[in-house]
């Protein structure tokens, strides 16, 4: 059986083809890479078509983890889940990818939020959603003192085959989707002088929703139409912080960034805002310019 998880499941232009290496970083070594073959999940309660599913296989050392790729049935958005006990956000990205096409790209790992690097016995952890850049990889190695020329190594080629997976390009739409805990990370982090204050240059908050529900984007089009729909919105910096977040590669990349975040459980909810934000990026919506 393929691995599932547990639960049911624009600055500086950065040229990233599939078989480049990250802005500033040399391919330095080779991780192990087999492909399952493709099959279609059968109808569910959430969507009435099927989806293919083809899974990745890497080895980080002695390390497996999975990307699953779930396409619909006609081209469409391209989602991104990049952290393994963020379930609401998957499932609210399949239900989509259901009824509209597109595609999820999907980390299993079963470690959790961080993904491991296993000598050993030993286990070495890294943020998937801050390696995107040199900065940013290096940084998430350093904060879980596993700072090494040999981690960096297997995490810029990681990070590299992701990335190729995902195939950001100039104004292309990529959704990263999030869940967090209560008060954990709320829209309120993104004003000026809170954690991500920095990242923003313009934000919206709408005192009757939870502050735990929000976009954040690059798009002044698409955070002007989220305002008028009245969702908790941020509008990325100009030149936001390098994080080595997907956010940071998508920009550099000239693709449009947006990451829908709710609360862990609000499925419904996180449906919903993918539906708008679907609708908005397709034209189908009177809120977008």
């Amino acid at each position: 059986m393929l691995p599932r998880k547990r639960h049911s499941l624009q600055s500086q232009v950065v040229r990233y083809a599939r078989t480049r290496a990250l802005p500033g970083i040399f391919l330095c070594c080779s991780l192990g890479l087999s492909i399952t073959s493709a099959l279609d999940e059968k109808d569910g309660p959430s969507g009435s078509s099927s989806l293919s599913h083809m899974t990745h296989t890497f080895l980080l050392e002695e390390e497996k983890v999975w990307v699953n790729i779930y396409e619909g049935r006609r081209p469409g958005l391209t989602f991104v889940n990049l952290h393994d006990n963020e379930n609401t956000s998957a499932e609210a990205a399949k239900v989509y990818v259901r009824r509209h096409g597109g595609r999820l790209v999907e980390l299993v790992h079963g470690r959790g939020r961080e993904v491991v690097i296993r000598r050993h016995g030993i286990l070495d952890r890294f943020d998937p959603n801050r390696i995107f850049t040199e900065n940013g990889l290096r940084q998430t190695l350093e904060y879980f003192h596993n700072l090494s020329n040999e981690n960096i190594a297997i995490t810029t080629d990681f990070a590299q085959k992701l990335a190729g997976m995902v195939n950001s390009e100039e104004g292309k739409a990529i959704i990263s989707v999030h869940n967090n805990t209560p008060g954990k990370l709320t829209i309120k982090d993104f004003q000026p002088g809170e954690w991500y204050g920095d990242d923003a240059r313009e934000v919206f908050i709408n005192p009757a929703e939870d502050p735990d529900d929000f976009f954040f984007t690059n798009s002044p089009s698409v955070f002007r139409a989220l305002r008028t729909l009245r969702y908790n919105a941020a509008l990325m910096a100009v030149d936001p912080p390098d994080r080595g977040t997907l956010g940071n590669y998508v920009h550099n990349t000239g693709g449009i960034y947006i990451l829908v975040e709710t609360e862990h459980g609000h499925l419904d909810r996180q449906i919903r805002m993918l539906e708008d934000l679907g609708s908005l990026l397709s034209g189908n919506s009177p809120a977008i310019d």
